[in-house]
């Protein structure tokens, strides 16, 4: 470690702290959210008693961006392997079935860095251990959204149902999104005040020229019975769009049972969900 220099020590030479800024950005809340989920990767937003994980978010505004309210940003260890969110998304405006109203439906990313010298993978190399494996990190500015379980009634139904069509558009269409959990799905009011569902999160996301179709990945108490089995768990069992139509109904079960006008209720044996052997 003493022959560590100032790279090594986690300075990141693509940064420039004394460069000057087109524009203004205020912080929100002096709040970190700590995500959860499952195989190591990033999810997101609540319940919160779930592994914490390696991805963090932070609210905040600025002038310069085109978003229709605030901004987050988010910081996450992406694995090198893997496509990250923006990556995964690009496509959607080009593919012609996709319906126009569905693209308002995912995360839009107006700003977006990969810092590639800050590689897990560079001290992995050093060591002559296998690099594959990985995480650069993502520096991710999106607009802002709002959880689905705030809302209540015809608009919580009508917000729910547009991320399920979302979502099977986008599988339709060989994007998997990989993490059907409460806290993916989101919302946000368009300019008239109309709620628009947006479903959220695409860092498990695979595409079909990068996945096997056997990967196991999801959050656990969300996820179809099937893939929990021991046969899914040794990789013999392919996830199919079944499968995320069963999460949907343990996510709407779950979202039914545990808030009621848009506030959470305490409920024990509910809260038994949130555990990985559930």
């Amino acid at each position: 470690m003493q022959r560590f220099d100032t790279r090594g020590w986690g300075l990141n030479f693509r940064i420039e702290l004394n460069k000057p800024t087109s524009g203004t950005m205020q912080l929100l809340s002096k709040e970190w959210l700590t995500h959860y989920g499952l195989n190591d990767r990033v999810s997101g937003g609540q319940p919160k008693d779930l592994d914490a994980e390696e991805g963090n978010t932070f609210r905040a505004t600025s002038n310069d961006l085109d978003c229709p309210g605030s901004l987050s940003g988010k910081v996450v260890w992406g694995e090198k392997f893997r496509k990250n969110e923006p990556d995964i998304l690009m496509p959607v405006a080009h593919i012609p079935e996709i319906e126009v109203d569905i693209r308002d439906r995912i995360p839009k990313f107006p700003s977006e860095e990969e810092l590639s010298d800050m590689s897990t993978g560079k001290i992995r190399g050093r060591l002559r251990l296998d690099s594959k494996a990985g995480h650069v990190l993502y520096v991710l500015a999106f607009c802002k959204l709002r959880p689905i379980t705030e809302l209540v009634g015809d608009e919580f139904l009508r917000a729910f149902w547009a991320t399920v069509r979302c979502h099977l558009m986008l599988w339709q269409n060989d994007i998997y999104h990989r993490d059907v959990s409460p806290s993916n799905f989101m919302h946000y009011r368009d300019e008239v005040g109309n709620v628009v569902g947006v479903l959220n999160d695409f860092d498990l996301a695979s595409t079909s020229d990068h996945a096997t179709g056997t990967e196991r990945t999801g959050t656990v108490p969300f996820m179809a019975l099937d893939l929990l089995t021991k046969p899914a768990l040794r990789g013999e069992v392919m996830h199919l769009y079944e499968h995320d139509a069963e999460s949907f109904i343990w996510v709407l079960t779950w979202i039914s049972l545990r808030y009621s006008n848009g506030k959470p209720l305490k409920n024990a044996e509910l809260d038994k969900w949130l555990i990985v052997d559930a």
